[in-house]
């Protein structure tokens, strides 16, 4: 198949390449190299150096390509930013598909894989239910909210026609590296800032440790990039119509126990820090992944220790 990534030169997006090349698919990928790394990009991709906003440039490579597929994992991805600057996130995430969906209707390809998050649902009263593809959707930041608009407009592309197949894949925690050494320059999530504190023997802070939990510190479902990616090559084999799959382990993981996880295998120590809570932070985020074992035949492959040893070997060291 023709496959084209949009994001390619990204974390999700260079993990994504290298499979689909080793799977034998022809691969073009779309990214303006504002936040991907060139440099991990697959050789034998084809690169289109522009913006996805740009919808004739997009329309011209997509007449030009003619791929079978589209697999849009093209974001911002910052809560934090989202919230410091939404405009960027309504132009860029928003603008950028609703731009694709326009490019995808002139050029004639009509299968769409989008990249979503879990923080499109609505925080659960009870926090010990997992989160199932039905749950109310209101996310509590303006990146979830966002994502949330852009799965609306795809539905809505499916529903009139513009396109006939898409399916939103609703990443939980992603962790892990896929081979690829990639390095983000300011890492968010925790797995490699965890990684940094043990590495410098500096220091980390646990926001929150009065929660309903186990070991009162908050929880949640962490699943490895190779999995998230193996999900995305599944969903190109989807039937016609929209879809929505819940990604995860639907096991958690506490903060506590996570800090436990990179102090063995770093076989350091690093000065932990018990903090407030951050506004918004539910205590227990955990995916119902059922649907996607039953319609996708896919399922979760690696362990939290494997998730934990591939991200020391990239910012640990």
């Amino acid at each position: 198949m023709k496959i084209l990534v949009t994001g390619g030169a990204g974390y999700i997006g260079t993990a994504t390449v290298k499979k689909l090349i080793e799977n034998k698919h022809e691969v073009f990928v779309i990214d303006n190299l504002s936040r991907g790394q060139k440099e991990k990009l697959d050789s034998k991709a084809v690169l289109f150096q522009i913006d996805l906003t740009a919808k004739k440039e997009v329309e011209k490579v997509l007449l030009e390509t003619k791929p079978d597929a589209v697999i849009h994992l093209s974001a911002f991805k910052s809560v934090e930013e989202s919230e410091k600057h939404p405009e960027m996130y309504i132009q860029n995430n928003l603008g950028g598909t609703v731009s694709l969906l326009t490019a995808m209707a002139g050029a004639g390809v009509s299968s769409l894989v989008f990249s979503s998050s879990a923080s499109v649902y609505s925080p659960k009263e009870n926090d010990n239910q997992l989160y199932k593809e039905t749950d109310p959707l209101g996310s509590l930041s303006t990146y979830g909210r966002v994502k949330e608009l852009e799965e609306k407009v795809i539905e809505l592309a499916v529903e009139k026609g513009v396109i006939s197949s898409a399916t939103s894949l609703r990443y939980f925690n992603v962790a892990g590296d896929a081979g690829l050494c990639f390095k983000e320059k300011n890492p968010e999530n925790v797995f490699p800032i965890l990684a940094k504190a043990f590495r410098e023997e500096g220091e980390f802070n646990i926001f929150g440790t009065d929660y309903p939990t186990r070991d009162k510190t908050a929880i949640r479902d962490y699943i490895h990039l190779n999995d998230i990616v193996d999900a995305h090559i599944k969903a190109l084999d989807v039937k016609p119509g929209y879809h929505v799959f819940n990604l995860g382990t639907s096991k958690g993981v506490s903060v506590k126990e996570l800090v436990e996880a990179f102090k063995l295998v770093s076989d350091k120590s690093a000065k932990i820090k018990n903090a407030p809570r951050r506004a918004g932070d539910p205590a227990v985020v955990i995916a119902d992944s059922t649907l996607a074992k039953e319609k996708l035949n896919w399922e979760p492959k690696y362990t939290l220790e494997e998730m934990v040893k591939s991200t020391w070997e990239v910012y640990g060291k």
